[in-house]
C-alpha cells in the first residue's frame, strides 16, 4: 500500500508517519506534501493507494486541489476540532482523525478502509469532497458595552490570543472578545484570507502592509492596525506563508 501524507506541519507529519509505520510496517510512504501547489502537482500523476489529508494547509484548503482531480484512491482526513466538519464526515461515511491523532483512532480508521476495500465498496470520493468543502465563518457576535453587535469576518484585521482568551481587532483598531480558541478560529476562517503566523496571531491578508526579513528565514509582519505584540513568522512557517501571500 502506497500512501501520501498531506500536512504542512513537519512534526505532525513525522509523528503520523511513525504511527502508520507501527501499525502497517509494510506500507510505503511515497511523499509528504505541505502546500496546495505541491499537492496539485502530485495529483496529476499520483500512484498512491491512500492519502492522509490535513484540511487546512498554510496556503489554503486542501479541498482547493482535491476538487480539481478525479481521485481513484480513498482519503482519511485529519482536522483540529470542528463540530460541523465532524458531523459532515459522519454523514458521508468519510474517515477522519481528530488532532492530536491517537494511534487507536488511526488503527480504527485504517481497519475501516480495509473492510471497505475487502467488500469492494467503491466510494464516490469526488462527490464527498464537494459535500465536505467547508462554509467558512462569515460573522461574529460580540459585546460592545451593554449591547451585542455582529462583525463580519472581512472586518477583522487580525485575531490574537492572550492567556485563555481570544480577541478580534477590526480595521478601526477596536478590540472585541470572541468565544473561540485560536486553533478553532483557523479551522473556521477562510484560509485564502487568513493565516496563522504563530501561536498568538491570525492575520487578515488585507491587514498586512509589509514584511521585514529577520535572521534564520523568519519574517516580522507589519499590519494596519498594528499587532499588539511583535508578529514573527517562524522559520518553519515562512515557506508556506510566502506561498500563501502569492496566492
Amino acid at each position: 500500500m502506497k500512501y501520501l501524507i498531506i500536512e504542512d506541519e513537519p512534526i505532525a507529519a513525522q509523528r503520523l508517519a511513525e504511527k502508520i509505520a507501527e501499525l502497517r510496517p509494510n506500507w510505503e510512504l511515497t511523499k509528504i506534501l505541505g502546500t496546495i501547489k505541491a499537492l496539485e502537482s502530485e495529483l496529476k500523476n499520483s500512484d498512491a493507494d491512500l492519502a492522509f489529508v490535513d484540511i487546512h494547509l498554510g496556503d489554503g484548503s486542501s479541498f482547493q486541489a482535491l476538487e480539481k482531480h478525479q481521485l481513484s484512491f480513498p482519503l482519511i482526513f485529519t482536522t483540529a476540532y470542528d463540530e460541523y466538519a465532524i458531523r459532515a464526515f459522519k454523514l458521508n461515511s468519510v474517515d477522519y482523525l481528530l488532532k492530536p491523532i491517537h494511534i487507536d483512532d488511526l488503527r480504527l480508521a485504517i481497519e475501516k478502509l480495509e473492510r471497505q476495500q475487502d467488500s469492494n465498496k467503491i466510494a464516490n470520493w469526488q462527490k464527498m469532497i464537494k459535500d465536505l468543502n467547508p462554509q467558512y465563518k462569515e460573522r461574529f457576535l460580540v459585546a460592545q458595552g451593554q449591547k451585542l453587535k455582529t462583525i463580519s469576518s472581512n472586518e477583522a484585521a487580525y485575531f490574537y490570543a492572550k492567556g485563555k482568551h481570544c480577541f478580534l481587532i477590526d480595521f478601526k483598531g477596536q478590540e472585541f472578545l470572541v468565544d473561540y480558541k485560536l486553533k478553532e478560529l483557523i479551522e473556521a476562517l477562510n484560509p485564502e484570507q487568513f493565516y496563522q503566523i504563530n501561536r498568538q496571531f491570525i492575520v487578515n491578508l488585507k491587514a498586512i502592509s509589509e514584511l521585514i526579513p529577520l535572521s534564520k528565514s523568519r519574517y516580522k509582519v507589519i499590519t494596519k492596525p498594528g499587532l499588539h505584540e511583535e508578529g514573527i513568522v517562524s522559520s518553519e512557517r515562512s515557506s508556506s506563508f510566502k506561498n500563501w501571500l502569492q496566492g
